[in-house]
């Protein structure tokens, strides 16, 4: 079996790194934007760190559509295998944190939250449907010249990247539903088919960090700025993703070992139950939203929660890995679609 180059490895775990950046920032989670003081310090600190870390969802998509443009089939079993991956952490670290790490009354209320933080993580959801439609989206790359592929994406940018993010009666789910998901993939698969050559880092570099200013001045007038599908965040994404394929890189055991916990540590960092005993009971994130050590605070926190999210994986795949694989293998079905010559 072909061993992957670890630059995009590499890519995936910085980018899950900056997902729990998100988390910290995040208003109902970490708390840092929802707490901090304008005019601080801290509050342009925050701003700009929202902004640098903001493109982490969408250069996940562009990688997906990057290595799977030329796939004409999908296996059931790997949908299947997300979802009891989603399903078992939304249980175990639901149940665990009303019960013991922060104890509160199970009422209706408390059951319908545990249901939604174990069946309907949105990122996964979106990611699935995306993942069953990758035949289909390939077959359609593959018909298309060259010319109307650039047209393709050209009209989905102009509909959903700027019109949307001005009139919502365009599209109103701020780039978190499946239009921006495709719309990133085709630009994934593009650049695999008719762009894969090295841009000059420095170009890269110069355009992610102009994307994050713009975002960063937008953020003080509109939270808007930070929605996944405004155009600086797309325009930011892809020159990520080119830093990092650009990256001359080999195989790195370690790299693509941490990489392959990247979707579990997200769905771990995301529980709406589990994230409050991890940002404000074990890292104290709400007695530094307006501290002058809130960027060491953040760092700690940051890779302390990476370490023990990898750690409860390691521990699941451990005990029950060939469970969870004996049991998506069941499902033999694929999609196949087939292209005509």
């Amino acid at each position: 079996m072909r061993q992957r180059k670890s630059n995009i490895e590499l890519l995936r775990i910085v980018l899950i790194l900056f997902v729990i950046i998100l988390h910290y920032m995040n208003a109902s989670m970490g708390g840092a934007l929802g707490h901090v003081q304008p005019g601080t310090l801290n509050y342009y600190l925050d701003h700009l760190i929202e902004s640098l870390s903001i493109i982490a969802v969408n250069v996940f998509i562009i990688i997906t559509g990057y290595f799977s443009y030329k796939k004409s089939s999908v296996k059931l079993s790997k949908a299947v295998n997300l979802f009891m991956v989603m399903l078992f952490w939304g249980l175990v670290l639901s149940f665990v944190s009303v019960s013991w790490l922060v104890p509160q009354t199970i009422n209706l209320k408390a059951i319908k939250d545990i249901i939604n933080a174990s069946l309907f993580q949105w990122f996964v959801v979106v990611y699935i449907i995306l993942y069953l439609l990758i035949p289909y989206l390939n077959k359609l790359i593959a018909r298309i010249s060259r010319k109307e592929y650039q047209l393709l994406i050209i009209v989905n940018v102009i509909i959903f990247y700027i019109i949307g993010v001005i009139s919502k009666v365009v599209i109103a789910d701020s780039g978190y539903g499946i239009i921006n998901f495709v719309t990133l993939y085709l630009v994934g698969a593009y650049i695999r088919k008719y762009h894969d050559t090295r841009v000059p880092l420095k170009y890269s570099i110069f355009t992610y960090l102009l994307a994050v200013l713009i975002t960063t001045c937008g953020s003080f007038i509109s939270g808007r700025a930070w929605n996944y599908n405004t155009i600086f965040n797309l325009i930011g994404s892809i020159a990520f993703f080119e830093i990092f394929k650009s990256i001359p890189m080999g195989y790195n055991k370690i790299i693509n070992k941490l990489a392959s916990f990247t979707f579990s540590v997200y769905l771990i960092d995301a529980n709406q139950f589990f994230t409050k005993f991890l940002y404000h009971t074990l890292f104290h994130s709400n007695h530094y939203w307006n501290s002058p050590l809130m960027i060491v605070n953040l760092v700690v926190s940051v890779i302390g929660i990476y370490a023990i999210c990898i750690a409860l994986d390691w521990l699941r795949v451990l005990l029950f890995g060939k469970l969870f694989n004996r049991l998506a293998n069941l499902v033999k079905t694929e999609i196949v679609v087939k292209r005509e010559s």
